[in-house]
């Protein structure tokens, strides 16, 4: 990885946009030059064409250019011909390159070198550029210069930290308005690549916390408060999301993503704006991340009391005779009844009754946000207590999954106490113990542009895939093993195996996790292939039997060794006495 230059690219539509991506990329370069005076990065800037008409840039002056055919050929179509036109369609045509433009960016972070991307572009470009850049890694700069930059932009960013900024004026040209835009940009992008580059070399001296997201409304404040200060105490770094639909998304994708070890969902109101119609709703989707990734999960019903809408006018007429509660201009809420109170119960022990890891349900029987309190506007005892009642009938418990009920209001300390405890029980010292581990891919794509973790074979820079058709159990159990031994990897750590196939062996090698295969036979064709026939067979060459199990090896294997002295089946020694034999083995094949 050290002899690998991080590179940055510059990303738009060459065949209407030429002239604005060559002076946004002179701005980047310029600025990265000057940034990087009293650094030692070195940082390329190369040029990237997706146009979605059939017309070919041939050059972009003296930057480094990717063509949009070799953006094409890494979405191929379903006949592995790369396309030479487009469809017709623009819509059609732009979804396209906007997916071989993610596999594009997703080939140069497995090789180890984005240090970020920035592109611009109209609405068209914008949509097509987005969409790949939201695939990117959280921490690596991400902008586009956009005309729709001050729209509405959530279809763009998503749950990702994206930058638009706005052009002002039309991507079409360089004036003295959009050449300061530009010029900004492309500063501020640079200063962004050169910080972030410096703060890797720093990276390996900070603390590594477990952390934790928490769910969080104004009306649970005092609740998640409380729970963060203990938490920190404890040791825990802590994640506050505001539970206004897009908060609850972008805690769960940042789970999907190794971002969060643990998750205390206080307030999950966003469940009652999608079963009523609210404003900040959650999708059917709410809490699978969580599950799915099977970390320590405590959950509560902070703030279902209510339904989030608008301005007070904006709410719809069929529920103007409701109870309203008007919290600023701009907020309205709507208190929930007992029938919708037992479709939330509903949606959520579906959702948790699918579980298969620790999950503890805190449910405070005394309201469940600070307007559900005695003398407040939405205190309503029937309600509250039949979202309680509904969803102690309706969770199917046993012993990681498991039901608390308190006599509290959520906002109590004694209620912000029993959720802290109830998370400490079910992660217990496990999730401290390996929370570098997982802490590891919070930044897992920030060392692939730096060289501090990196040894001469790479470094494993994706997390574990996920294997749909395994058991839970087994499922559970294999990404346990893959996410210690990818830390162990990450982080340069000896690891001494034992019992693996050959042809396992050298996948392990190939991806960078092995620096030496050890082959060894006891005689019998043990190890060769032949599986449970292995004890039926009768003795055998050892000499033959280990260069047979070498030419599975000897294809991507830059390290290997067989010997047919090591013979733990046929002379029984004790545990300790094999491993000092095999470590003073590797000592004489590396000295």
């Amino acid at each position: 990885m050290a002899d690998k230059i991080p590179r940055v690219f510059c990303i738009g539509t060459a065949d209407t946009k030429l002239e604005e991506l060559q002076f946004l990329s002179g701005s980047v370069r310029s600025n990265l030059a000057t940034f990087s005076n009293n650094s030692s990065s070195k940082v390329d800037v190369v040029v990237v064409d997706v146009s979605v008409s059939g017309k070919e840039t041939e050059n972009v002056g003296d930057f480094k250019f990717v063509k949009r055919k070799a953006v094409l050929s890494c979405l191929p179509e379903s006949n592995g011909k790369i396309p030479d036109e487009l469809d017709d369609d623009r819509g059609k045509a732009i979804s396209f390159m906007s997916k071989a433009l993610e596999n594009f960016l997703k080939i140069a972070i497995e090789d180890q070198v984005l240090a970020g991307v920035i592109g611009l572009g109209g609405s068209g470009g914008t949509s097509l550029i987005s969409s790949a850049f939201k695939s990117l890694p959280i921490g690596l700069p991400k902008v586009i210069v956009s005309t729709v930059a001050s729209g509405q932009t959530e279809p763009y960013i998503g749950t990702s930290d994206l930058i638009l900024i706005p052009s002002v004026v039309d991507v079409c040209g360089i004036n003295s308005v959009s050449r300061v835009v530009f010029a900004n940009a492309g500063a501020a992008f640079a200063g962004m690549v050169v910080g972030r580059l410096e703060r890797l070399r720093d990276f390996g001296a900070s603390k590594e916390k477990c952390t934790v997201g928490i769910t969080m409304f104004g009306v649970t404040t005092p609740c998640v408060n409380a729970v963060k200060e203990r938490l920190e105490k404890e040791g825990y770094e802590t994640m506050v999301f505001h539970a206004t639909g897009v908060g609850g998304r972008a805690m769960e994708a940042l789970v999907k993503e190794g971002f969060i070890q643990g998750v205390l969902d206080i307030t999950t109101t966003e469940v009652a704006d999608y079963v009523v119609g609210g404003v900040m709703a959650c999708d059917s989707s709410r809490f699978d991340a969580t599950i799915e990734k099977k970390i320590p999960l405590v959950l509560s019903v902070g703030a279902l009391d209510m339904v989030n809408f608008g301005a007070k006018d904006t709410i719809p007429s069929k529920f103007q005779q409701r109870k309203i509660h008007v919290h600023n201009q701009q907020v309205s809420l709507m208190r929930t009844t007992v029938d919708e109170n037992k479709k939330f119960a509903a949606f959520i022990a579906n959702k948790l009754n699918q579980s298969s890891s620790k999950i503890r349900l805190c449910l405070p029987q005394n309201g469940i946000s600070a307007l559900d309190a005695p003398g407040k506007p939405f205190y309503d005892p029937e309600a509250t207590g039949t979202l309680i009642s509904e969803l102690r009938t309706l969770i199917q418990t046993n012993e990681d999954r498991q039901v608390k009920v308190y006599p509290h209001n959520i906002n109590d300390s004694e209620f912000a106490d029993a959720l802290v405890d109830s998370f400490l029980e079910i992660s217990g010292k496990n999730l401290m113990a390996f929370s570098s581990a997982h802490h590891v891919s919070c930044e897992r794509h920030e060392d692939s542009v730096s060289n501090i973790y990196s040894s001469s074979h790479g470094t494993i820079c994706y997390s574990p895939s996920n294997f749909p058709d395994a058991r839970p159990e087994t499922l559970r159990r294999t990404q346990a093993i893959l996410s210690k031994l990818k830390y162990q990897i990450d982080k340069g750590l000896p690891i001494i195996g034992a019992g693996a196939g050959t042809g396992i062996s050298a996948k392990f090698e190939e991806a960078g996790g092995v620096d030496l295969i050890v082959l060894y036979n006891s005689g019998r064709f043990r190890m060769a292939g032949r599986g449970s026939l292995a004890g039926l067979l009768p003795f055998a060459d050892a000499n033959a039997v280990v260069l047979e199990m070498a030419n599975e090896v000897l294809p991507v294997s830059s390290h290997y060794s067989g010997t047919c002295g090591l013979s733990i089946f046929m002379y029984p020694c004790s545990q300790g006495d094999t491993y000092k034999c095999i470590v003073e083995y590797v000592k004489i094949i590396y000295l």
